[in-house]
Order: C-alpha cells, then structure tokens, then sequence
C-alpha cells in the first residue's frame, strides 16, 4: 500500500491540514503516516507541550500510542477505514525525514504539510533555496496547506501549471491518474508571457504526445498575459481551484528558484493549496 507522509508539530495549523490529509489518503487509498520529530534541547510551542502532557513522547515507539489531536479528528470525520501509523523519532527535522524515507519503512508516495506566512514554519524549511539539495535527495511531491486554506471536503478542481516542457510528461500524467482516481476536472495552464504565434500548435503537440490516452476529464489551456501572478489569482477564482500543481526543475537554478517564488505567492496570497512536484 502506497503512504502519505504527514509532518506536525501539533499546532492548528497541523490541524488545519490534516482535514486535506486525511481527505486524499481516503481517495488515493493511502496510508497516513503522521510523523513527528522532537529533541529534548529544542524549544517547543504550547500545542506540542499540550501533547507532550498526554503522551509520553520518549517512550512512544515501543508504547505504539495515538496522537490524541488527530485520533480525535478521524473519529470526527467520515474518513472511514483511514489507515494511520504514527511515527516519532528524534533529531534534527530534515535529517530524520530524509532518513525515514531513505529507510523506506513505508513506501512515502507524497508529504502534506500545513504552511504559515512567518518565519521557521516547518514548510520554510522546504522553501530555503540552500535545502533544494536534500529536497532533490528525497525526490518526492510536497503538498504544502496554507494556513488560512478552508477545505470544504473535495478537490474537485486542480491546476497543472506547464511550459510545454518534456520532463513534464511524466508527472502530469500521473497527477491526471490521481485526479481520476479523485473524480476531479484538471486544469492544465500555460501562461504565455511571450505572446508567440507558436503556442496553439506546441499546446496540441504536448497534449497529442502524452501516453495517456483518456483525457476525459483534462481541459488544456493557455493564457496570454504580461502578469502570471494576476491571471493566475483570477484564473483560481473564476475556476474555483482546489489545489495548484508547480514543477520544480531541478537541472536549472534558476527554474528552481522561480518554481519555489511562485509556490511561495500561491501560498502566501491565494490561500489555496500547492502541489511541488520535483523533475529532473
């Protein structure tokens, strides 16, 4: 069975994207793992002591406990048989991730995390350009759930966004897998910035090349504009979207750091959730 790793520090934001967690591992048919790291020299925050309180963290992987928070959210919700192991190591937070998926314990298909607009949230991690390099050791999709995002139980609509690129063949077909898996409409969007005559047959080219061949539920489309992040915002609103999809190019710096900018705006502005999808 494939996994969906869950960090948390127990804080609501934790809470908050956990409803998108448990909401995609019951569609996908995953198991949750949620993780937690914690060393005894670190500060912590008055949520992760609240928990601390009711579990006895040292002792939790022989002890084999429940994190109360979520246990009480999935007794909550109408997750059904959601399939959940919880997971506490300690040390440093990218190092113990890294080395957790590394172990390969549980095959991790995707992280979600929740994200907030301040400094040293956990998502920030992932979004400091000198972390890229463990990003690209780990290799896996991150979906990062802004703090104020309100979910309203679907994803029934999701952007891809694409350049018409080779290497983004690969994941965008199996985003298109997972959505109809979902029952959800992709939207795959160009923004043309260049406003070239080429694009209709690029776009037809790209579309005619996937190998996929049910696209039934795809609509392809691209828009001119001399303001991506404008036309995105209104794109989202118009189409009521759920959850936006960036590739991060790894051969390209600065591909990498323009993908990380836009997914931190999305965040930042949109409140909508961000799917980093990592190429080679």
């Amino acid at each position: 069975m494939k996994s969906i790793l869950f960090p948390t520090d127990f804080t609501e934001l934790s809470l908050n994207a956990f409803t998108y967690a448990m909401e995609y591992a019951q569609k996908s048919n995953s198991k949750l793992i949620v993780y937690h790291t914690y060393s005894e020299n670190s500060e912590i925050s008055e949520e992760t002591q609240k928990v601390y309180n009711k579990v006895d963290i040292q002792n939790f992987r022989s002890k084999k406990d429940k994190f109360p928070p979520f246990h009480k959210l999935i007794k909550e919700s109408k997750a059904g048989d959601l399939k959940v192991k919880y997971v506490v190591d300690e040390g440093n937070f990218i190092d113990s991730l890294k080395q957790y998926i590394i172990r390969k314990e549980d095959k991790i298909e995707l992280i979600i995390m929740g994200t907030q607009n301040k400094q040293n949230s956990l998502f920030d991690i992932f979004m400091e350009t000198n972390t890229i390099k463990i990003l690209q050791d780990i290799n896996k999709p991150v979906i990062a759930i802004p703090e104020k995002a309100k979910f309203d139980g679907y994803l029934n609509n999701i952007a891809f966004l694409v350049d018409y690129r080779e290497d983004e063949k690969e994941p965008l077909e199996q985003v298109i897998l997972q959505t109809q898996e979902f029952d959800s409409k992709l939207h795959v969007i160009h923004f043309d910035l260049a406003h070239s005559e080429t694009i209709s047959p690029l776009m037809s080219a790209f579309k005619d090349s996937l190998q996929l061949k049910n696209l039934n539920n795809v609509e392809f489309k691209t828009i001119d504009t001399i303001n991506l992040k404008k036309s995105l915002s209104q794109y989202c609103i118009d189409n009521s979207i759920d959850m936006i999809c960036v590739i991060n190019h790894k051969r390209n710096f600065y591909q990498r750091l323009f993908s990380f900018s836009l997914a931190e705006d999305i965040l930042n502005h949109l409140d909508i959730p961000v799917m980093a999808i990592y190429s080679e």
